[in-house]
């Protein structure tokens, strides 16, 4: 029974992961690339927390998807190289959980939008995507 329940939890992360990817490809679509990094950033926190419950463990309290993969990969021991490519993902990721939606966050003067192009967009996307299709592995 706990098991399943596990198990349901684990499968409503990483679907609300799933469906905020489909929602950062449509938001670049639309020109929409602050957005896109925020979401990013949501989609590899919501799939590795996935984890963390799959594996019957409590995620921290944090929203450093670097932070959530260090932690992970002292329960999981990911493999070295793999664990690198991951964490740099995260990395690039985990400034633009806060940056992409205050004008103060960045040391400048303008709307944060402004300072997002689809560059970094579609890079955010790259990241993002590379951690979620290795998380959807280590659940199938």
């Amino acid at each position: 029974m706990i098991i399943d329940k596990r198990r349901k939890r684990t499968d409503a992360w990483l679907d609300e992961a799933i469906y905020d990817f489909d929602t950062c490809n449509e938001l670049h679509t639309l020109g929409r690339f602050n957005w896109v990094c925020n979401c990013c950033q949501q989609v590899a926190e919501k799939s590795i927390k996935s984890l963390f419950l799959l594996n019957g463990a409590d995620y921290p309290w944090t929203h450093s998807t670097v932070d959530l993969l260090d932690e992970l990969n002292e329960i999981l021991s990911i493999e070295n190289e793999v664990f690198i490519d991951l964490r740099h993902c995260a990395s690039e990721l985990d400034p633009h959980y806060i940056e992409t939606r205050y004008p103060d966050a960045i040391s400048g003067t303008q709307a944060p939008y402004k300072y997002y192009d689809s560059q970094r967009s579609a890079e955010c996307l790259e990241n993002a995507g590379r951690i979620l299709e290795w998380v959807k592995k280590q659940i199938q």
